[in-house]
């Protein structure tokens, strides 16, 4: 095609005919020029479908990925609401100086040995290149900003852990129900909303102890009341944060659906 062209520009110039020459050379010119932005244009447009395809992807499995942490999310506040409702009713009996049964004390302490803390799926997908591959500009801020503020949360979260592993448990053990606190929480359905496969309970095969202190000296002790009160306000803030961060997940999940084609 090139000689051919040649060819008739050097026919042209032979024949003296200068102005056509020149008409000829622009109109190739402009020829090549439509022909390289056609070219550019499918190569964009390929890379574009391109994108799109791996955009799509990655909105997929954000899709399922935030799905299953709106799911843990959920069962850590109900473990929360476990542990506040139990904590409430210990110190209404302590404030009231009722005496139940000692099953059922153990019972209503028993979720006090829930120890939740939300842990996200860690999206190794949500790097900074995916994100820039997806238009929704909503989307992108809500995913961006996501992870970092699971930090904070993750922080307060470890208030209670703490409390849970330095004092709960020794001073359930002081005070000699900690065997029998263990028995009541797995025996109790409300607790084990966390155990997909309920028949794994089976395997813990204990009897309570035969040697426990008087109800009355339980819920007259003043370490297990402050830890009660601890377990109420703590838990109530962090539920307070993880409403905050199911609205998150709600919306980052209906914006994907959006967008999922």
């Amino acid at each position: 095609m090139i000689k051919l062209f040649r060819k008739i520009r050097q026919n042209l110039l032979n024949e003296g005919k200068t102005s056509k020459y020149f008409k000829y050379a622009i109109g190739e010119i402009v020829l090549v020029v439509i022909g390289i932005l056609i070219a550019l244009s499918i190569n964009n447009w390929n890379e574009l479908r391109k994108e799109r395809s791996k955009e799509q992807k990655i909105l997929v499995e954000l899709l399922s990925q935030f799905k299953d942490n709106l799911v843990q999310l959920e069962d850590k506040i109900h473990q929360r609401k476990l542990i506040i409702k139990g904590s409430k009713r210990a110190l209404e009996l302590m404030d009231t100086k009722t005496v139940v049964p000692m099953d059922t004390l153990t019972v209503i302490l028993s979720p006090l040995i829930l120890a939740p803390t939300f842990d996200p799926i860690d999206n190794e997908i949500m790097t900074a290149e995916n994100l820039q591959l997806i238009r929704n500009d909503s989307l992108r801020h809500y995913l961006t900003t996501f992870s970092s503020g699971i930090v904070d949360f993750k922080d307060q979260e470890s208030e209670w852990v703490d409390i849970y592993r330095n004092i709960i448990v020794e001073h359930l053990i002081d005070l000699g129900i900690s065997r029998n606190i263990q028995i009541s929480f797995f025996l109790s359905p409300d607790n084990l909303s966390f155990l997909n496969d309920k028949t794994m309970i089976e395997e813990i095969k204990l009897s309570g102890s035969t040697t426990l202190p008087a109800v009355e000296e339980i819920l007259s002790d003043k370490k297990l009341e402050g830890i009660l009160a601890s377990a109420v306000t703590l838990n109530i803030g962090l539920n307070w944060e993880s409403d905050g961060y199911m609205k998150k997940i709600k919306t980052i999940l209906n914006l994907i659906e959006n967008e999922i084609e």
